[in-house]
């Protein structure tokens, strides 16, 4: 069994392919039980939950066993104590995933789970938006801040010419950190706090973590695609009657469950149902809940590169 570390990831990784990899994922027919989830209770309010994500290829429907994966995501959550390092969370978070072969059930790979979850939700936030925003989109809004953010902007490059982003009070510094990313040459940076006229002129919208939820609806660009990266945030109800919602997985649907959702991924990949219907529909795209297909198959795409 191999050990893959943090920097093997990043070695094997590039965004066009690690997307394709996932759209070929979202087609097929891996199974993905529901997560399981463990409270472990500790004293002084230190409570933690312990999550298992499986997901395992479709034997049955291959006819064989001479390929494909089973695997399955752990992930531990604990309260950030005072000598946690800060990472923009009340949380503190480890994670591993363990791929095992289909044909011997023998497990081949142990994977650093934390940078797998960067590269496979950045991924998965392109390919939605590879489906939802206008191909000629170019000029986007980041709202909030999250440490992602930098992978997240590579991702989005790999499937639209984006010329320009602007964030919403961003620290120079931040931003300097941005212009020196070697995946983000080309792209020019600027800071603004004038959110109705940056909503207005933008063409897609990232919503991340502190995201202000009253956006100006009435100043939303026609054909505008608003990606929310933070699971935990929920736009207002008179923007989600504005926008047609997307989400990644109709049965994890998250904050948005009892909304009228018009396609998740699976549905998208293939092609059973539309996504941008014209040019100047707005759209929407939140991740929801489950990660299980999503990890196998980036766990495999690492598996065979590394």
């Amino acid at each position: 069994m191999r050990i893959i570390s943090s920097d093997e990831i990043d070695s094997a990784l590039a965004y066009p392919e690690l997307i394709e990899t996932l759209l070929r994922a979202y087609r097929s027919r891996i199974v993905v039980p529901q997560p399981a989830h463990f409270p472990i209770e500790r004293p002084d309010e230190t409570a933690g939950i312990l999550r298992a994500i499986p997901a395992w290829s479709n034997f049955v429907a291959q006819g064989h066993t001479d390929r494909g994966y089973i695997g399955c995501g752990i992930t531990l959550e604990l309260p950030q104590s005072d000598d946690t390092p800060d990472i923009g969370s009340s949380q503190s978070g480890s994670a591993l995933y363990l791929l095992l072969s289909g044909t011997t059930g023998h497990p081949v790979a142990l994977l650093d789970g934390v940078r797998l979850a960067v590269w496979r939700r950045c991924a998965l936030h392109a390919l939605a938006t590879r489906y939802l925003a206008r191909e000629d989109t170019s000029r986007l809004l980041v709202l909030g801040s999250d440490p992602m953010l930098p992978s997240l902007l590579a991702a989005y490059t790999a499937v639209r010419d984006i010329r320009s982003v602007l964030l919403m009070g961003g620290a120079e510094a931040f931003l300097d950190r941005l212009r020196l990313h070697p995946k983000l040459k080309g792209v020019t940076f600027g800071a603004t706090d004038d959110l109705a006229g940056a909503v207005a002129g933008a063409d897609m919208i990232c919503c991340a973590s502190g995201c202000p939820l009253d956006l100006p609806g009435a100043a939303l660009s026609p054909g505008v695609h608003i990606d929310v990266f933070d699971p935990g945030t929920r736009l207002e109800e008179d923007m989600l009657s504005q926008v047609r919602i997307f989400v990644g997985d109709r049965n994890e649907a998250g904050m948005l469950t009892g909304e009228e959702i018009a396609a998740d991924l699976r549905e998208l990949a293939k092609g059973e149902k539309a996504g941008r219907r014209f040019y100047g529909q707005m759209t929407h795209f939140h991740p929801g809940g489950s990660s299980g297909l999503a990890d196998l198959a980036v766990a495999g795409h690492i598996y065979l590169r590394s």
